[in-house]
């Protein structure tokens, strides 16, 4: 059995597994995290990953490596551009792994790479007008329009994270203010647990305050507190939710989907996320998108972005680019 392993590069982990040609993950990925630090760091790690990987999934036969990396990447040129949430810039990713792993490896932008995924194998199947936010440590984003992955003029496109909600607002990795990533990632969702940690009817019995104390109150740690029906968690869940929604609005007015889905870590909030965040869109947006739009979670879940990696790299080895026209 062929196949190709999948690469999901973010902010904080490394993800690698075997996919076949349909997109569908043969094995538990192996998970590492992101030796962030400076790039050659971070190249090492990536390479003793995949070598792992290599060893690890031998029995499926993997045959090339398709990188989903979060940032702007030039997947013709296999460069990474520029990356907030990563040490890269101008970097040649493909070739350097191509190099250390001695099997050819194309890469995508992780949004776009997990949008592809769930057009081909998840919530999305047989639409054509889809949108995709990731909610992670950052934002990404990916669309496709009539079927196919719109990548921009400058292979630039979808980098939905960094689209403008409040002027002059937070200052964000990306050099500039306001960002969407500053309010709708999982490092915001912390910040806005962390402001009700001092209020003890939000906070009873502490948890926020001990978590804050001991270095433990990141996004996963709220998540779990809100699902448990603690109130400041869930009043942080609500406000993170709430400028989701403005994304939301933004994305349904531009690009009148049939659906938008929303995939990352911050996603396993399901509809403590998703229904507050879609009466915002319904209550804002222009119709008939707000009327018509679906808003879902990834059918994929964090698995969204290795899937489309490889199925990337399928579509470059087969001589096309555009898994989404199948």
């Amino acid at each position: 059995m062929l196949s190709v392993l999948g690469v999901d590069l973010g902010g904080t982990k490394i993800a690698v597994g075997p996919v076949d040609r349909e997109g569908t993950l043969l094995a538990p990925p192996i998970v590492a995290p992101a030796q962030s630090s400076d790039a050659s760091s971070l190249l090492d790690g990536l390479t003793s990953t995949l070598q792992q990987a290599l060893a690890e999934f031998e029995q499926f036969a993997p045959s090339a490596v398709g990188l989903a990396c979060a940032g702007t990447v030039d997947g013709a040129r296999g460069e990474v551009i520029k990356s907030p949430n990563l040490p890269l810039r101008d970097a040649p990713l493909a070739a350097m792994l191509q190099v250390a792993v001695g099997l050819p490896v194309v890469l995508e932008n992780d949004g776009n790479a997990a949008v592809l995924a769930e057009v081909v194998a998840g919530a999305a199947v047989g639409l054509r007008d889809v949108v995709m936010l990731t909610l992670g440590t950052g934002v990404g984003g990916g669309i496709i329009v009539g079927g196919r992955l719109y990548r921009g003029a400058n292979n630039a496109a979808g980098e939905i994270g960094h689209m403008v909600v409040r002027a002059g607002g937070l200052a964000c990795r990306c050099g500039h203010r306001g960002c969407l990533e500053m309010y709708a990632s999982g490092p915001a969702l912390a910040r806005y647990a962390r402001a009700r940690a001092k209020d003890p009817a939000r906070d009873p019995g502490g948890a926020l305050l001990t978590l804050r104390k001991h270095g433990g109150l990141h996004g996963a740690a709220v998540a779990r507190l809100a699902r448990e029906g603690h109130p400041g968690a869930l009043e942080a869940v609500d406000q993170l939710a709430g400028w989701l929604g403005v994304g939301l609005v933004s994305l349904t007015n531009t690009f009148d989907p049939q659906m938008i889905v929303i995939g990352g870590g911050v996603s396993g909030l399901g509809e403590s996320l998703l229904q507050p965040a879609r009466e915002y869109v319904r209550n804002n947006a222009m119709p008939p998108g707000r009327d018509q739009v679906q808003i879902e979670i990834a059918a994929l879940g964090n698995t969204a972005g290795l899937i489309g990696g490889a199925l990337v790299a399928w579509e470059v080895l087969s001589g096309s680019r555009d898994a989404a026209e199948r």
